[in-house]
């Protein structure tokens, strides 16, 4: 892992990086292991994800305006993340503008599968086996996926 001095913030950010970044942000789990944001503003609304994420957890019972909310800010969360995720595709931007774009990102979609699975009851060991299978079946993707790149870069 390189360190972060203040170069990163005035370098701009060049094809192969952008390109790896860009890899990374679209493998289907992108969000594994990373930290959801504090909270996120959307259409002039600050949700609080972190805090949204740790009290559904805790909670066996929503309210069914709870839920809808919920239901409704899934679909928005994965939106922004896509936005995020154009501006770093097409944007001109300083490696440090685009960690953080990538960053939240990741973090966004993360949120996003937490309510979703939150919300769908899944969770515990089930969920644990689940993910480490889809997890296995992803490294095998995110494999071939590699292999195209280096291909395409030659």
């Amino acid at each position: 892992m390189r360190k972060k001095t203040n170069k990163t913030e005035t370098e701009y950010l060049g094809y192969r990086e952008r390109n790896k970044l860009l890899w990374s942000l679209r493998s289907d789990f992108a969000w594994a292991g990373k930290k959801i944001p504090e909270s996120v503003e959307i259409d002039g609304e600050e949700y609080r994800l972190r805090e949204m994420v740790r009290e559904l957890g805790e909670k066996e019972h929503l309210s069914p305006d709870k839920t809808a909310e919920i239901r409704a800010l899934i679909p928005e969360l994965k939106e922004k993340a896509k936005d995020n995720e154009e501006l770093l595709e097409t944007e001109e931007l300083t490696v440090a503008e685009a960690e953080t774009l990538y960053e939240e990102a990741t973090g966004l979609l993360r949120a996003a599968m937490e309510l979703k699975d939150k919300l769908e009851g899944k969770g515990g060991e089930k969920g644990a086996d689940e993910f480490k299978r889809m997890l296995n079946v992803q490294k095998i993707m995110d494999e071939k996926r590699w292999q195209e790149l280096i291909k395409s870069l030659k």
